[in-house]
């Protein structure tokens, strides 16, 4: 996706979430200024006193004079006498009618709570609330949920790109499964929580938890589906798959005798197949090598256990080559190709697979040889420069004496003179001319395999 298009759809998600804030949210922070509002109100302050009761007037009993005329019958409490003798003192009537009794304190205003609330609300009026502050605040929150969801859908997209063609079956009916899984197991939550938003949840929890599982266990059982699949192409399994010419070259055998080579080994059917066109081919030459891969496929069944053809859904159709089949088969395994074909060996390298190459095991356990020391080789032909005699050791490295033509078809005790790394393997250089007799011993001796 382009910038314009990124920033398209983060403006729409932008807008989208300041309409959803100025929407949705005043009513709710209404409701929420009101209530903190009562609680406010109903909140005493400590820093106002509590006002004190007024305390009940003590009865005072009346002194009997000489002046009081004794009551005549009974009288209620609350009646008073007047002595007509006694002065009337000025201001008792004021005090008397300013004074509330006590029927008045006792008779408070009754107010309803629904009647106070209702008050309350006038009083205080709506809630402070910028629709602007909302929208902007809204617009900030969507454009951040638009820019996570586009750089997660990008990347799932550019996965999904990548993702062979047997993922994507796996998946796709992965999910479907597991959508009608998550659905079934969903409808006795749906009778507990009907009519509540918590049912809603639960189904789609369970739906994608459904999903999930399916998919993961395709996933673990891929090698069992109709279709390829690549699922566990980047875990190391320690699973061995043979080519051909391994077998035929047969020095895996000593490899697996001695215990160098550890985890299950795995023989394609394709492989065995090639190898016996190999054995029936009306060549000699090429007939002896199909055998002899043949043999020696039975003595390592012979020694571990081997396992032939089960995972060749895995290595592409019949139509491909053999060495494009065993590295999708190898890639698909997590499997180590022990091959010693050198242009395999890049292939492969390139599909990220990792190859065992016999050639290279031979060529890092040769003996170092450094300058000015003494091996012992047969010469057998001239070389390409005048005067040079060439032989091997018994390991196949090549020598190459300088003034050795005199020495052709004899041993000789030369020091060498240079050693070359070459892709193919070392070469080593020696010098005739300081050659030992052969009654002298030499620093140091490697005997050549045509010397013996």
């Amino acid at each position: 996706m382009t910038n314009r298009g990124k920033f398209f759809v983060i403006a729409v998600f932008a807008l989208m979430g300041a309409w959803t804030t100025t929407t949705f949210l005043p009513q709710p922070l209404q409701n929420l200024y009101e209530r903190m509002a009562v609680a406010q109100e109903e909140t005493p302050n400590p820093l106002d006193a509590p006002k004190s009761q007024k305390p009940p007037k003590p009865e005072v009993e009346e002194e009997s004079t000489g002046n009081e005329t004794p009551s005549v019958g009974e009288e209620s409490p609350g009646d008073e006498q007047v002595d007509p003798a006694t002065p009337a003192v000025e201001g008792d009537e004021t005090n008397a009618s300013n004074e509330p009794t006590d029927t008045q304190e006792t008779k408070p205003l009754v107010v309803s709570r629904q009647t106070h609330d209702q008050l309350s609300m006038e009083a205080r009026g709506d809630a402070p609330i910028n629709p602007m502050a909302l929208g902007l605040l809204g617009a900030m929150i969507g454009a951040g949920i638009g820019s996570f969801l586009l750089r997660h859908i990008e990347t799932g997209l550019k996965h999904w790109d990548k993702m062979p063609g047997g993922d994507r079956i796996t998946i796709f009916i992965g999910s479907f499964l597991g959508l009608i899984t998550g659905i079934i197991v969903s409808l006795p939550f749906q009778t507990v929580f009907q009519g509540t938003p918590m049912g809603s949840l639960v189904t789609l929890g369970l739906i994608l938890g459904c999903c999930a599982v399916i998919i993961s266990i395709f996933r673990q059982t891929s090698q069992y589906l109709p279709w390829e699949t690549n699922p566990i192409s980047r875990v190391k399994t320690g699973i061995k798959v043979l080519d051909t010419n391994v077998l035929i070259d047969g020095r895996i055998l000593d490899l697996i005798r001695t215990g160098f080579v550890e985890g299950e080994i795995y023989v394609p059917n394709f492989v065995l197949l090639e190898l016996q066109h190999i054995a029936d081919s009306s060549d000699d030459l090429r007939r002896a090598r199909g055998r002899r891969g043949l043999d020696i496929l039975k003595l390592i069944q012979s020694e571990v256990e081997v396992t032939v053809g089960t995972h060749d859904r895995m290595a592409g159709t019949e139509k491909d080559e053999v060495d494009l089949r065993l590295v999708k088969l190898a890639k698909a395994l997590g499997a180590d190709l022990v091959s010693n074909d050198f242009n395999l060996n890049r292939v492969a390298s390139i599909q990220e697979v990792r190859v065992l190459n016999i050639n290279d095991l031979a060529l890092a356990m040769r003996p170092n040889l450094l300058p000015g020391e003494y091996l012992e080789v047969k010469l057998i032909r001239e070389g390409n420069q005048p005067g040079q005699g060439v032989g091997y050791l018994d390991d196949g490295t090549m020598v190459v004496v300088e003034n050795g033509r005199h020495l052709i078809g004899s041993t000789a005790f030369v020091p060498v003179t240079q050693v070359i790394q070459t892709e193919r393997g070392k070469m080593i250089f020696a010098d005739a001319d300081n050659e030992l007799d052969p009654s002298e011993t030499p620093p140091m001796r490697k005997r050549s395999r045509t010397s013996k």
